[in-house]
């Protein structure tokens, strides 16, 4: 019976003694800022049914709430969580204080203050409640109160973001000026993020470096979220703010997400070194904006989306991974100041989430530091950033500079041999034209010349000939390039255009040709000289390619759309890589070995086509040969 009766009272000292500890919290006139850490006493509402009513009741008090010694956070559960703190003011101590509940993220906040003789005054707070009903217009859950002997403080908070449940009790005047210093502050920092999302915006337009514009864009997403975890939203957009307030902060997390990565894909160069990376980093950026109208829409959120999202934070951390180590890869190749001052800004804030996550798991303890490392973290970011992306800018106007130099040097380097080609084909053409007229006054006079003779001179006529097509055709291909020649168009008929080029053909050429023209009085706008240049190009390159007796056709249909010409030769054809490389300059098929040539006629026949507005194609044909399409758009009919 001692033994109980021994027992019970050491259970009633020890309730004293917690009441007195833990509850009760002393109250001067010295003291501007008391904080109620460490006072209170707390109980989990496991299944959130119990009313206050049920939570004040002094038997219930004394079984179920424990004395919170932690300044820690409780991690995360949607829980009812109860806090209890009595205040024990000094008979000196002022009557109206200020009572400030964090953090800002806190979603419902219920307060009740008073005791039981006077009653409790209850006030509905926290981030999902409207900002009209706080009676303080601040960005923290803030109540004026009159405190006496025994006021009692009780809080209930149910929140799906982390437990950091905080209180102080400022005098007046101290609260109203740390507020005036605490906005001035914080102010200046979302100042800062402001300027500098307006400046990577402009630079990066007037630059077109999506690179810039993507890390603009990440920067509003942190304006975003810091303006939600600091309690400005709700301020900012007063009134019914509650969907805006809840809305921005996911849409600046996943608009962030994709704004990284979508700048660790561009300024690491993926699509040209790591495309397989780029495509993944691309698929990333499409998963974070497929949340997007879960974001907007919040009652389209279920609790199986809870998975999602958190195979979205794991790709991220992932492409951060990824991306730094790339970064510090490419530093030490390349040795770069700017790679490695990128590496620094985001370890910084790398640093800084882990040391937010451990905060919110309750793994540290609140306090001055870790409270606001995270936003201290990311300023540094932003000025070490800062530095990188100017010397990012720097290196670009260096290299636009060397490639506008490079530019004048071309255009220079390409008007010093337009001159010289000009000069060399004047000096060509004079000489070739001299000895095939000596040639063929040799034939005319010199009727008894032996076959060989005969066949000598026709070699040498040959020769110049070929020379002088061939200087014809580069001078016209380098003034087609330089829009020196702009077609003449006039109306022509198809069947005079295949007449005149039949007449510049040999008599063995001509027997060998097929011409087919549907309708025969087809009538065009073009410019006849240059399209018979061109075409003539085509036929010589068919007839040199096929077999000597083989016949090639020459076809043109008026369609409504154009004309269509097309020239088929018998020959052996091309591969697939011969056919891909066909109108470059100087391009020569493996067939075309020990055959005179020069590689610019397929070329110089697609510039004439291009310059009228046209198309000219190669494929192969079912026989084998090449079949070579040129299509001239705008026919005109009498």
């Amino acid at each position: 019976m001692k033994k109980h009766y021994f027992h019970l009272l050491v259970f009633c000292v020890a309730g004293l003694f917690s009441a007195t500890s833990f509850a009760s919290v002393p109250l001067n006139a010295f003291a501007s800022k008391i904080s109620l850490d460490g006072h209170f006493e707390h109980f989990v509402d496991k299944k959130s049914e119990l009313s206050f009513s049920a939570i004040a009741q002094p038997d219930f008090i004394k079984t179920h709430f424990l004395p919170l010694h932690s300044t820690r956070s409780l991690g995360y559960n949607t829980n009812a969580h109860w806090f209890r703190a009595v205040l024990n003011p000094a008979p000196d101590a002022p009557k109206r204080w200020v009572l400030v509940i964090g953090s800002a993220e806190l979603e419902n906040v219920d307060v009740w203050l008073g005791d039981d003789v006077r009653g409790f005054q209850y006030y509905a707070l926290g981030y999902h409640r409207s900002y009209e009903g706080r009676p303080l217009g601040t960005r923290l859950f803030s109540i004026p109160m009159d405190v006496f002997v025994g006021t009692q403080i009780y809080l209930r908070v149910s929140t799906t973001n982390a437990l950091n449940v905080h209180a102080n009790l400022w005098q007046v005047n101290a609260f109203t000026t740390h507020e005036t210093r605490d906005n001035f502050y914080r102010g200046g920092y979302f100042g800062i993020l402001l300027i500098v999302v307006v400046f990577y915006f402009i630079f990066g337009l007037r630059a077109a470096d999506s690179v810039l514009l993507a890390y603009a864009g990440y920067i509003t997403a942190q304006l975003l979220f810091h303006l939600g975890t600091n309690g400005y939203l709700p301020v900012l957009l007063g009134g019914n703010s509650a969907w805006a307030t809840d809305a921005l902060p996911r849409i600046g997390w996943l608009g962030g997400a994709a704004c990284i990565a979508l700048m660790w894909d561009k300024l690491l160069e993926l699509k040209n070194t790591l495309p397989r990376l780029h495509i993944f980093y691309l698929w990333n950026i499409g998963f974070s904006l497929s949340f997007l109208p879960f974001a907007l829409m919040p009652f389209l959120v279920g609790e199986w989306l809870l998975y999602f999202v958190k195979l979205e934070n794991a790709l991220n951390i992932f492409i951060f991974f990824i991306s730094m180590v790339l970064l510090w890869r490419y530093w030490r190749r390349d040795k770069r100041a700017e790679l490695l001052v990128y590496f620094v800004a985001f370890a910084i804030p790398a640093l800084a989430t882990a040391v937010n996550a451990s905060l919110n798991q309750g793994w540290l303890a609140w306090n001055a530091v870790t409270a606001e490392f995270y936003q201290v973290a990311t300023l540094v970011h932003v000025l070490v950033m800062s530095y990188g992306l100017a010397l990012r800018l720097r290196q670009m106007q260096v290299d636009k500079q060397a490639a506008e130099q490079e530019v004048v040097l071309a255009a220079q380097r390409a008007e010093e041999q337009r001159r010289f080609v000009a000069m060399l084909s004047h000096e060509f053409g004079n000489p070739l034209a001299a000895i095939d007229r000596a040639a063929q006054m040799i034939q005319i006079k010199a009727g008894d010349l032996s076959s060989q003779e005969q066949q000598r001179l026709q070699q040498i006529r040959h020769n110049a000939s070929t020379l002088s097509g061939f200087v014809s055709n580069f001078l016209m291909t380098e003034a087609l390039d330089h829009n020196a020649i702009s077609p003449a168009r006039q109306r022509c008929a198809i069947d005079n255009l295949f007449a005149q080029s039949v007449q510049q053909l040999d008599q063995e050429a001509q027997q060998r040709l097929r011409f087919t023209t549907t309708p025969l009085d087809a009538t065009f706008l073009l410019d006849a000289r240059l399209i018979q240049a061109a075409l003539i190009n085509l036929i010589n390159n068919a007839l040199r390619y096929s077999p000597p007796d083989s016949a090639v056709s020459v076809t043109a249909t008026q369609r409504t759309a154009g004309l269509s010409m097309a020239v088929t030769d018998c020959g052996t054809g091309l591969s697939a890589a011969e056919l891909d490389s066909l109108g470059k300059p100087y391009f020569r098929a493996t067939s075309a070995q020990g055959k005179a040539g020069s590689g610019l006629g397929y070329y110089f026949s697609r510039r004439i086509v291009e310059a009228h507005g046209g198309t000219l194609k190669a494929r192969l044909s079912e026989r084998g040969g090449l079949v070579v399409e040129l299509f001239l758009p705008s026919p005109v009919r009498d």
